[in-house]
């Protein structure tokens, strides 16, 4: 039941975002894991902690897919102005416009000239009808709770021990390790997904999320 469910919500996110939200999922939890074991942060009880860590990862997965829902909306809608050319613009800038668009995809691996073939392809191209659009923006309301539902799974290595120890510094202290571990499990599953070395990507992974969760809790999360 639990891996259909990621199955699925993995197809709606792709690997890359998913991984993402894990990983922002794990940092967010871990500022408060070291920020109690360093001495910086209180909590009374181990349910004002759980509370706390699972609203912050709920919310910033709720507020990630909200930013990732409207930027595709923005993104689409500019993009179908300029193919359409409801402004009346000559072909060049247009086709600039989209180039630059283009930064930050995985578009960014071809040749400029293929990229410059791909522009003016777009131009060349008719816009998708109402009912596309509609099953597009259906899916990115998928991936929008894909992004709340990764984020709030990297809860699960932190917030278990606190079912099992009754104190709450050791109770952190088990977490430390069991997220450790996922963290590195995670980059040794992702690690095919470009290239790398398995064990490369899971340290990688694990050492990033601790040296950034230090850091956060002594700059201010």
């Amino acid at each position: 039941m639990v891996g259909k469910l990621t199955s699925r919500m993995l197809s709606y996110t792709g690997p890359s975002t998913a991984l993402q939200e894990v990983l922002y999922g794990f940092i967010m939890a871990l500022i408060f894991v070291y920020g109690v074991r360093f001495g910086v942060l209180e909590f009374s009880d181990k349910f004002s902690f759980a509370v706390t860590v699972t609203g912050m990862c709920l919310t910033w997965g709720v507020i990630d897919g909200i930013i990732f829902y409207y930027i595709w909306l923005l993104d689409t809608r500019r993009t179908y102005r300029v193919i359409t050319n409801a402004e009346g613009r000559d072909r060049e800038s247009r086709k600039n416009e989209i180039m630059d668009s283009l930064s930050g995809t995985a578009l960014d691996v071809l040749s400029d000239q293929n990229k410059d073939a791909i522009c003016d392809m777009m131009l060349d191209k008719e816009v998708q009808s109402e009912a596309e659009y509609e099953e597009d923006r259906k899916a990115m309301v998928k991936n929008s709770i894909g992004c709340v539902f990764f984020g709030v799974v990297a809860l699960i290595p932190v917030l278990l021990p606190l079912l099992f120890f009754e104190d709450l510094i050791y109770a952190l202290g088990v977490s430390c390790i069991l997220s450790g571990l996922s963290l590195f499990v995670t980059g040794y599953l992702m690690g095919p997904y470009i290239g790398l070395n398995r064990f490369v990507m899971g340290l990688f992974l694990a050492g990033i999320s601790f040296v950034i969760s230090v850091i956060s809790v002594f700059t201010g999360g």
